[in-house]
């Protein structure tokens, strides 16, 4: 299948659910959606549960390439900490429904958990030398990464139920700070710990 009919399924995929809710929401309505055929979408997604569980590692994938993207051109301890809050809420702010949909969706699989382990590794390379060096606080990874991603996850998370009346702009001149400021360090720290399972991000924990 061409990619732009697997982009316009997934997206077709993408507005059903978040219309309908998933379990509401049938495979006739993303056919009417998207243009494809009940047998396409059946041949290339093998379902509505399938076809869901794609949505999600594309999403979670979007989601991560721009998370590594900041640890690689970030070595500084404090803009990355900073960076990575920012990239966080950013993400969120442009894709709504998606941000939504990893919220709701308990995603799973090898290819999920090929994702993390990634993002793990590339997250543990970072973070070693400034734990090492004494700029972040030697922490076990697993709540490192609630500090560092907790808040603006929750934050998001009523941002987009409208719960809120704070803008997203000034949670991203408040939360990286925040974030910054409880992880500097001291010197001498090591980075301790093990991965937590949500390092999927994104139920954002995105």
């Amino acid at each position: 299948m061409p990619t732009s009919r697997r982009q316009d399924i997934l997206d077709a995929a993408l507005a059903a659910f978040t219309e309908n809710g998933f379990a509401a929401a049938t495979v006739d309505d993303v056919r009417r959606r998207s243009g494809a055929s009940v047998g396409s979408i059946y041949h290339h997604f093998g379902g509505k549960q399938e076809l869901a569980e794609a949505l999600y590692a594309k999403a979670l994938r979007d989601y991560q390439r721009g998370f590594l993207r900041v640890l690689g051109r970030t070595p500084g301890a404090e803009p990355g900490v900073r960076g990575l809050v920012r990239h966080h809420l950013r993400w969120v702010a442009r894709h709504p429904d998606l941000a939504r949909w990893m919220l709701r969706w308990r995603g799973g699989g090898e290819a999920i958990d090929e994702l993390n382990r990634e993002l793990f590794a590339a997250t543990r390379a970072w973070l070693e030398p400034h734990v090492e060096s004494g700029r972040i606080r030697s922490l076990p990874l697993d709540l490192t990464y609630v500090i560092l991603i907790g808040p603006a996850q929750e934050f998001s998370r009523h941002w987009l139920e409208r719960r809120l009346r704070t803008s997203m702009a000034e949670a991203e001149r408040v939360l990286p700070e925040a974030a910054w400021n409880a992880l500097r360090g001291g010197e001498g720290a090591e980075l301790s710990g093990r991965p937590a399972a949500y390092m999927n991000v994104p139920e954002l924990s995105l």
